[in-house]
């Protein structure tokens, strides 16, 4: 009688390359929404300029020279 009552349920795991796929789909996520948000809170700017090439060569060369 307690063995109808329990439910069996068929646990589905994903394979490693599977969690490396989610895992790097969350990053890309989270890594997007945090460039966004850092660039528009804290910078003050468009949120979408984050996505243009010339935001992210200035960076480049702002880090550079702080470098060097």
């Amino acid at each position: 009688m307690t063995d109808n009552l329990r439910k069996t349920t068929k646990r589905t795991r994903l394979t490693p390359l599977g969690r490396f796929v989610v895992g790097f789909f969350f990053f890309l996520v989270t890594a997007t929404l945090g460039a966004i948000v850092g660039y528009s809170l804290i910078g003050e700017g468009n949120p979408l300029e984050v996505f243009l090439p010339s935001t992210w060569i200035h960076l480049v060369e702002v880090l550079i020279n702080s470098i060097g």
